[in-house]
């Protein structure tokens, strides 16, 4: 009988991580080396444009896909519930992204180019639903900040892999090459979730029959029948304190880094006259693997600590930098501590990222993990774009002190919500799935 993932941590943790790998990786190549790529062809910037827009579009919808992988979760027949749209979604990325190969010359055929682009990522974006769904479904809250940590990291991974690592690959021998590498890589991870079950007693496939000596847990349908039902669903779920509360968290919570992300660039590059190299190096360069190591502390942190606990003292510590690097306006001109100042803030951006998204797992309904769960993601990019758009605001000569002090004391204010928020809350009122759950019939065979 295969192991499942169910009561293994170690194939758990290997299982989703290289989910993460798997969507990280296509969209790095899409959005670094093909656009590199692309631009020098001697394509405009429109053309160059379009390709990552293409590539970035589907990911605003994703939240569609939440009720829909709720509604039909393929329990009955003892396939998983999660395993199938993974499945699903990781064969159309590798079909599509293979589709590439067989282009004539880019020049004749950009326009299909950017089509096949957008398809791989409205699969991309399948998986990434259907990888977040299996993860709230099957980690216990011990493992979750870890889980998160790693599951991000392995993001960060596929996206050096395919926007670096892959650039040198294309830069010496060819996009075909790097194409094919990728589309090779993308089939091995595809293995994990093809010959690993969700839960013992599952089918692998649906020609083998169910084990009769096993009994599959029966996840009840009773929440997600139909729509109508899923919607009923988010309202019960809805309806406690904590589940509230981190809705509202999440729509305020990462405001800040955007807004002062936008801030940083005219401060640094136009008033402090930082070159682009140095601020490539510098800032989003070694400031880039600080977040990576934050990422991965944070996940350990918040399983020993719990993510509540983390969450609270990364944001505060967030909020405290920020202040303190208005209160050092002096010694802006000492690049030094321009590079302390962005090391420190993409570190407790990481701790902080990580912590949170296990909070949200935590407060999530597994009965609806899917539709919850992306629904907390949504207003986590609603937060990135307030933050955006409060930019756009400054004003062509803005007090930059100012602004990171005003920044600063509002995300040591989230402390408050996240004191509040109660992650166990959702499972200890609702219970881990419907509460009509019973074991498999064997008419499921």
């Amino acid at each position: 009988m295969t192991r499942s993932l169910e009561n293994s941590p170690p194939l758990r943790l290997m299982t989703l991580c290289l989910m993460y790998l798997a969507q990280g990786m296509p969209f790095g190549f899409v959005t670094g080396t093909l656009a590199a790529y692309l631009a020098s062809q001697g394509y405009s910037i429109a053309e160059v444009a379009g390709v990552t827009f293409m590539a970035q579009l589907p990911w605003t919808f994703k939240f569609i896909w939440g009720p829909v992988i709720d509604r039909f979760d393929f329990a009955q027949h003892a396939l998983g519930r999660r395993r199938p749209w993974i499945l699903l979604a990781q064969s159309m990325m590798v079909i599509t992204l293979g589709l590439i190969l067989f282009l004539p010359e880019l020049s004749k055929g950009i326009t299909t180019l950017v089509w096949i682009i957008a398809i791989h990522n409205v699969f991309a974006s399948l998986q990434d639903v259907s990888v977040d769904a299996l993860a709230v479904d099957l980690l216990p809250e011990k493992e979750r900040g870890k889980a998160n940590g790693f599951m991000r990291a392995a993001s960060y991974l596929g996206s050096i892999i395919g926007g670096s690592v892959m650039g040198v690959i294309t830069a010496k021998h060819g996009l075909h090459l790097a194409i094919s590498l990728q589309v090779g890589i993308m089939l091995l991870v595809m293995c994990a979730p093809l010959f690993l079950r969700e839960r013992a007693g599952e089918r692998l496939f649906p020609w083998q029959p169910l084990d009769p000596k096993t009994l599959v847990p029966q996840l009840s349908l009773k929440a997600t029948a139909s729509f109508a039902s899923i919607r009923k669903s988010m309202n019960t779920a809805f309806s406690l304190k904590s589940t509230r509360l981190a809705a509202l968290l999440a729509i305020g919570v990462l405001a800040g880094t955007t807004l002062l992300s936008s801030v940083s660039k005219i401060l640094i590059l136009g008033n402090l006259k930082w070159s682009m190299e140095e601020y490539s190096i510098w800032i989003t360069g070694f400031g880039y693997f600080f977040a990576l190591g934050g990422s991965l502390l944070g996940g350990v942190l918040a399983d020993l600590f719990t993510a509540r606990r983390v969450a609270g003292a990364a944001t505060v510590t967030l909020g405290m930098v920020w202040i303190g690097f208005a209160l050092l306006e002096p010694q802006w001109g000492n690049r030094s501590m321009i590079i302390g100042y962005a090391f420190a803030e993409q570190f407790c951006i990481g701790v902080m990222t990580v912590s949170l998204y296990a909070i949200f797992m935590g407060v999530s309904w597994p009965a609806i993990a899917a539709t919850q769960f992306t629904a907390y993601m949504a207003l986590l990019n609603l937060s990135l774009t307030s933050g955006t758009k409060l930019a756009s605001w400054m004003g062509g000569a803005p007090d930059f002190g100012q602004i990171y002090l005003v920044a600063g004391v509002v995300q040591v204010g989230f402390l408050m919500l996240i004191r509040w928020i109660d992650v166990s809350e959702t499972r200890r009122v609702l219970g881990d799935q419907d509460t009509d759950a019973s074991p498999l019939s064997p008419v499921a065979k």
